[in-house]
Order: C-alpha cells, then sequence, then structure tokens
C-alpha cells in the first residue's frame, strides 16, 4: 500500500446527524417512529430501536438489567425533561408562579450536551459498525455496544478480550501495515517480533485503572450545581417543587436535567484519563530508544546508532499513537464539547447581564456553579491533553540531543575511519529525518488538538482568559446597568 493512500478513521456526518435525531426525541413515544421513517424498514427500525436503547423491550438485545433502568430511570427521566421543556415554551407564564423558565433552558443544556456526545460517538463508528447496528442480534450485541462506550469498554479495555487486540491491528492497518513486515533491528534480543515490543508496551499503559476519586468528583460536581439551585430557590421562597402540574413539571425537568450532568462530567474526566494513558505509552516506548544497549528498564531497547532499531521504533511509533484512534477522536472531541459548554454558559451569563432580560436569581448562581465546575474538569481534561502533546516535544528534543552528540564525537575524533565516518553520518542522517518525522506527523499534520487546536500552553491559556474575561464582563454588565433583586429574588433595573 502505498502510504498516501493509508487509511484514516472518518467522521460521517450523516451518522451524526441520524443519531442526533434520535437521541433528541423521546424515546418510546417519538424516536421509534423517527428510527420507521429514517431505516425504512418496520424489522430494521425494531433493530435499530433495541441496539440504541430507544425502545428496549427484548432481552435477546439486552440484559434484563439494562431493560429495567430504561423503564425505570432513563425513559421517565427524558420524558419529565422534555415535558418540562415544553411547558415553559408554550405554557401560560402565570401558572409557573414563581418558577423562572430560563432555569429549564440552562438545566435542558446538560442533557443536550450529553446528547450531543452520544451523537458524536456514532459519528466515529465505521460503516460495517453503523450497518450491524440496523441488523438483528447477535450481528450486534449490547457486549459490543459496551465495548464501544469511553465509560465502560474504553476505560477497561482488558475487561473486554480482544478488544485491545482488535484496536491493535485496526492501528497497523491505519499505518500501512508495516508491524508484521519490520523485523527488531537486534536478532540477540529474545523478543519475538516487533508485535510483541508494542502489545507489551500497550498491555502496561492501559492496565491502568479509572481513579477511585473520578465517581464522587462527578457526584459532588453535579450535587455542588444541585445544591446551589436548591438553596437559592429555598433563601429566596421560590417553590422548590411548586403547587400545580405545570410548576412541578418544570421543577422536576430543571432537577432531572442537571443530574444527567453526571454523564457529560465523567466524560471529563474520562477523557484526562486516556490522555494519561496515551502518554504513558509514549513514555515507555521513548525510553526505549537509548545510545547503548542494555541501559532501558522496559524490556527491549531500540538502539540509535542503528538503522534497523530506528527503523523499528518508527512503525511503532505511529502504530501507538494510531491505536484506539476512534476513540481518541472521541475524546479530543469531548474536551472540546465540554469546554464549549462552559463557554456557552459565560455567554447566557452575559446575555442576562447586558440585555436586562427578567430572571430569578437562582439562575444565576445556577449559571455560575456550572461555570466553575465545568470549566474545573474541562481544564483538567485539557491540562493532560497538553501533556500528551508535550511528550512529542520532548521525544524531538531528545533526538536533536543524539544528533548533536555525534556531532560532538566526530569534531572530537579528528581521524575516524571511512566505515566509522559513513556509519556516523548515516545514522545523523537518520536522526534528522526521525525528527521531521516526529515533526510533521505529530505536532503540523494530526497533533492531540482541543476546539480545532494543536493542545500547548497556549489553548489553556485563551480558554481560560476567555472564561475569566467573559466572567468578568459579565460582572461589569449587572454593575453598568444597575441590576438589583427584590426580596423574591427576580431582577429589576
Amino acid at each position: 500500500m502505498n502510504k498516501t493512500d493509508t487509511p484514516t478513521s472518518e467522521f460521517s456526518w450523516k451518522q451524526f446527524w441520524v443519531s442526533f435525531a434520535y437521541e433528541n426525541l423521546p424515546p418510546v413515544l417519538l424516536s421509534p417512529l423517527a428510527a420507521l421513517l429514517i431505516e425504512g424498514s418496520i424489522n430494521r427500525a425494531w433493530n435499530v430501536c433495541q441496539h440504541r436503547n430507544l425502545l428496549a423491550v427484548s432481552l435477546r438485545y439486552n440484559p434484563w438489567f439494562v431493560v429495567l433502568f430504561s423503564w425505570l430511570i432513563v425513559y421517565p427521566g427524558s420524558w419529565v425533561v422534555t415535558l418540562g421543556m415544553i411547558t415553559v415554551l408554550f405554557a401560560d407564564t402565570a401558572v409557573l408562579g414563581g418558577i423562572d423558565p430560563l432555569q429549564m433552558v440552562c438545566a435542558y443544556a446538560f442533557l443536550f450536551c450529553r446528547r450531543l456526545i452520544i451523537a458524536v460517538k456514532y459519528g466515529y463508528f465505521n460503516a460495517a459498525e453503523y450497518v450491524a447496528l440496523s441488523a438483528p442480534a447477535p450481528e450486534w450485541s449490547f457486549d459490543k455496544t459496551a465495548e464501544k462506550l469511553i465509560a465502560r469498554g474504553w476505560s477497561n479495555p482488558k475487561d473486554y478480550p480482544g478488544l485491545v487486540e482488535a484496536e491493535l491491528q485496526e492501528a497497523n492497518r491505519l499505518t500501512g501495515d508495516e508491524l508484521s513486515q519490520v523485523p527488531l533491528g537486534t536478532p540477540t534480543h529474545n523478543t519475538e517480533s516487533l508485535k510483541d515490543v508494542v502489545m507489551g508496551i500497550l498491555d502496561r499503559a492501559y492496565n491502568l485503572q479509572v481513579p477511585r476519586w473520578h465517581e464522587p468528583l462527578v457526584f459532588l460536581a453535579v450535587i455542588s450545581i444541585l445544591g446551589a439551585l436548591l438553596a437559592a430557590k429555598h433563601v429566596s421562597g421560590a417553590p422548590i417543587f411548586g403547587d400545580n402540574l405545570e410548576m412541578i413539571l418544570v421543577n422536576l425537568g430543571t432537577y432531572t436535567a442537571i443530574l444527567s450532568g453526571m454523564g457529560i462530567m465523567g466524560f471529563g474526566l474520562l477523557c484526562a484519563f486516556d490522555f494519561s494513558r496515551r502518554r504513558l505509552a509514549n513514555v515507555i516506548l521513548d525510553g526505549m530508544l537509548t545510545n547503548g544497549q542494555g541501559d532501558s528498564a522496559d524490556g527491549y531497547t531500540f538502539e540509535r546508532s542503528s538503522a534497523a532499531d530506528l527503523r523499528a521504533w518508527m512503525v511503532a511509533r505511529k502504530v501507538i499513537r494510531a491505536f484506539g484512534e476512534r476513540y481518541y477522536l472521541r475524546v479530543q472531541s469531548y474536551t472540546s464539547i465540554l469546554l464549549c459548554f462552559s463557554i456557552l454558559c459565560v455567554a447566557f451569563l452575559n446575555f442576562l447581564a447586558w440585555t436586562q432580560t427578567t430572571h430569578h436569581i437562582s439562575t444565576i448562581i445556577t449559571l455560575s456553579a456550572t461555570i466553575l465546575v465545568i470549566a474545573f474538569i474541562g481544564s483538567f481534561a485539557m491540562y493532560r491533553a497538553i501533556q500528551l502533546q508535550q511528550q512529542s516535544y520532548a521525544m524531538r528534543a531528545s533526538l536533536l540531543d543524539s544528533v548533536l552528540e555525534l556531532e560532538v564525537d566526530e569534531a572530537l575524533n579528528s581521524h575516524p575511519d571511512e566505515q566509522t565516518a559513513a556509519k556516523t553520518a548515516s545514522t545523523k542522517n537518520i536522526l534528522r529525518q526521525l525528527d521531521e518525522n516526529v515533526n510533521f506527523a505529530e505536532i503540523i499534520h494530526k497533533p492531540t488538538s482541543v476546539l480545532g487546536y494543536r493542545a500547548d500552553n497556549g489553548v489553556i491559556g485563551s480558554v481560560l482568559g476567555v472564561l475569566i474575561t467573559g466572567v468578568l464582563l459579565a460582572v461589569q454588565g449587572f454593575v453598568d446597568t444597575g441590576l438589583s433583586y427584590s426580596a423574591a429574588g427576580w431582577s429589576f433595573y
């Protein structure tokens, strides 16, 4: 295969928009009808509804606990949020009493963001996987669905037999199928093949377990936002539930939508975790490229003086970088979505500050708590992405240091023999080419990116700068417009 024809993981906008429609329409009620219209067949629509959990009833497709959880939690929660949103859009304001309709809009954004992330997931399915979703079990199964989830399969890939091997095979395909073609440079090593070396690195990196503090932090983050809303309502005397159906629907919808934020915050922490694992795999591989035999603590060593070893190292690096590429692209997208969510919250805060739109103080407190929590988790994920990207800079520096060492040795050895001089010149040329390859492949062509920009210190400074500046601008808006709040918590100017 010509290198210019090497396949890549592509995002399907068609799959994204179809999934976006399925996720945003109420399950059981409307999304199955959409599946029937889109799929054009009752059988295909039935399979889609079961595989995508739009109308989970068959135990052939899903375990009983998934069906039970869907009917007791997922579906009712979605219906309550949808009814709450419809109520604030069409009900008479007078029946809402002391409820701010904008709270429901803000809360709905949590659920919308989560559904957007799910739609992105399906956008990165390959064509065969996407078609299998409309096929009967067992062509697609609950276990395959679990494997595709960042929070399940990809957070613990070693718990799913064959997942690591399948992703390694896919990474090898994406990089031109060189892993099985390139021999190890030093035949005296006991390692059987370059594939064994790469698999050993991946085993070490992906044996890492998700930190135990993730779940408590996610729970604390969501409860802090919901608690801030409830506390503000209680202090201002706003109804916690209400005394008519409309008020109860809106309040329950608001609370349920905020609780759905556990999903997006969990995604943020898992994105950071995946960036950490990928960096560890790169650190292990880079540590194997040594200046002398046997001085690596990671088993096999690639010697910088061996052209064959340098070639094998480069192939291994390309494969490790491409390992789980569709998960990697999703993780970058999720991080960007999370950061965009916090930026949009800042924009909405400014909208309330500068347009003099009537609102309740609890809405401002909810937005402020959301900005703080989401910005913290998003920045943590962005920080891990930056660490991964900086590993490429560190490797470039190491390669250039090796070239410099050879230049110095050559200058000090005033009368090298022709064979030594030729080998030194060849090694320097290869090291320079490797440096150029790393620069182009990992820094220019396909760097780790956030919000479409290469993940470096400038990006995190820019994002945090936008958030801080936006918050300060909103504060100025509240001051300049003469905003005040009544005893009941409503704004007036």
